[in-house]
């Protein structure tokens, strides 16, 4: 069964509720990575197969941008250290044009994953916390401090000390979050400190005063504010990357002051593995791994979609889009769209795409062709499609090749491996110099049969292969001639297609003349 489908007959099994509440989350520090949009496709796909299973299911997406600025993406300049601590929703926005930090990059990733057909509704913390969404769960942290200390020793280990409270506030000289510290709590106002070295990467301005922690001036430390989020919106379904449900980690924690402070059970969990570029878990901060923005306007909706798609939810996606990835992906796309029908791969396919009732293109080249008949001079894309499909081409199967050569072209140029990369050398290469004579024949053969006929690519390399087979040359040494004469390398496109895009002057004297 796929893995979508057993997700959401397990929530079924496990719930006897008609109507669902869905949530996840992200803090907006920079350019979402890639990875960003695993949590977002995961849940979306569990709504649309609890709304397809007759149940009504809505799906929230709460941008955490309350947040503290914990870290400065590489790609900003050094004078936004400033704002370092500040709530992200109160930094200005680097672009200028929206009216946060937070609602910038917000923004971008919004749009990433409203193309992608996913359109939840859109929570942001700081309004939750100013309209006082939070503030009676603040006052039931704070009056119980000692019993969410006692959670985190048990749970995780970690010691907060007899004096530590779950808050932060916004301190009112400086505007920092991530630098101050509570030290009392009366019932109505917190005693806090807004401390120079509490944390390495701010500095607090040394502040002590006593402030109402309601109405968003402070707010809980994320793994009491997680079980809060899921109280204020109901949540019964929330999963959750690797990072947090490790032993120990903030989805134990939450799990534990949901039950323990706040009365209310976990919503049904999804623990999911991350993405990695090249091995290594990405950053939005830190650079790391291909920004989500970058990778929606590269890949068409429904094989990005796919890339996380095809993949179990359990098991480590592994992108680099330098080399095959592209191709080999396109490929199993293909596969999936000619899948048997309710198998895993057709299931797959069908969560790919975004409208189910669009025609989908009975005929599809392959991305590794378009790539090599893109770099052929004279070569007709479209009429090689029409020849291999054996009719013509429908307007939808048209625009699929259309954009595998806007896709192809910019792969080319970004990503592609050399074996990929080729042009006609204007002379005969000196690679082609050391020729066998055995291969030297094979190509003067070959320019009888182009000054004989005029042959399609389709027809010049059935001939290619007849001679090859006739004159018992191994195709390693026959292809390589070919290659070598026009290329200045040992491998290359289709032959007959190569040899036949190009101007037939051209290739008889290039063949001739070895």
């Amino acid at each position: 069964m796929f893995w979508a489908d057993e997700i959401v007959e397990d929530i079924l099994k496990k719930s006897s509720k008609n109507s669902f509440i869905i949530t996840d989350a992200l803090t907006p520090s920079g350019h979402a990575h890639i990875g960003s949009l695993r949590g977002v496709i995961i849940h979306d796909l569990v709504r649309r197969g609890l709304i397809e299973a007759g149940k009504s299911a809505e799906f929230i997406y709460i941008f955490d941008d309350f947040d503290p600025l914990d870290g400065l993406p590489v790609y900003l300049e050094k004078s936004w250290l400033k704002h370092m601590g500040k709530p992200l929703s109160e930094i200005p926005a680097p672009d200028g044009k929206h009216k946060s930090f937070a609602e910038q990059y917000a923004s971008e990733f919004e749009a990433v994953f409203n193309n992608l057909g996913i359109r939840p509704k859109i929570a942001r913390t700081s309004e939750l916390y100013r309209e006082g969404k939070f503030d009676n769960a603040i006052k039931i942290m704070l009056d119980r401090a000692q019993e969410i200390r006692t959670i985190y020793k048990e749970v995780s280990g970690s010691d907060k000390g007899p004096d530590w409270f779950p808050l932060q506030v916004v301190c009112p000289r400086c505007g920092k979050i991530g630098t101050t510290r509570v030290t009392d709590w009366n019932g109505r106002e917190v005693r806090f400190q807004c401390q120079e070295n509490l944390v390495s990467w701010a500095k607090g301005c040394g502040a002590q005063d006593s402030v109402s922690p309601f109405g968003g001036k402070a707010k809980l430390p994320w793994k009491v504010e997680w079980p809060v989020q899921w109280q204020v919106f109901g949540s019964d379904i929330e999963g959750e990357g690797k990072d947090h449900f490790a032993a120990g980690g903030s989805r134990d924690i939450a799990d534990r002051i949901a039950r323990s402070i706040l009365k209310i059970n976990p919503p049904y969990d999804i623990r999911y593995e991350h993405i990695l570029v090249g091995g290594a878990k990405m950053s939005s901060s830190k650079g790391l791994g291909v920004t989500a923005k970058d990778m929606a306007e590269f890949l068409p909706e429904n094989l990005l979609r796919f890339l996380f798609i095809r993949t179990r939810y359990k098991r480590t996606i592994e992108f680099q889009p330098e080399g095959e990835t592209i191709p080999l992906l396109y490929d199993e796309y293909d596969r999936a769209a000619a899948a048997a029908p309710k198998s895993d791969l057709a299931r797959a396919f069908y969560y790919t795409q975004i409208d189910v009732a669009k025609p989908q293109p009975q005929h599809r080249l392959r991305f590794s062709k378009v790539a090599n008949l893109l770099q052929m001079p004279r070569c007709d894309i479209f009429d090689y499609a029409q020849k291999e499909k054996g009719r013509p081409l429908s307007e939808i199967e048209r625009k699929e090749i259309e954009n595998r050569l806007r896709i192809a072209k910019e792969w080319l140029k970004k990503f592609a491996p050399e074996d990929y990369q080729f042009a006609v050398q204007e002379q005969l290469p000196e690679a082609a110099k050391d020729l066998s004579k055995e291969q030297k024949d094979f190509l003067r053969k070959i320019a009888e049969i182009v000054a004989a006929k005029d042959l399609n690519g389709e027809e010049l390399h059935r001939e290619i292969h007849r001679l090859r087979q006739e004159m018992a040359i191994a195709p390693r040494q026959a292809f390589a001639a070919i290659y070598l004469v026009f290329l200045g390398r040992d491998s290359g496109p289709q032959a007959g297609w190569l040899l036949a895009s190009l101007d037939k002057k051209l290739v008889l004297e290039r063949l001739k003349g070895i």
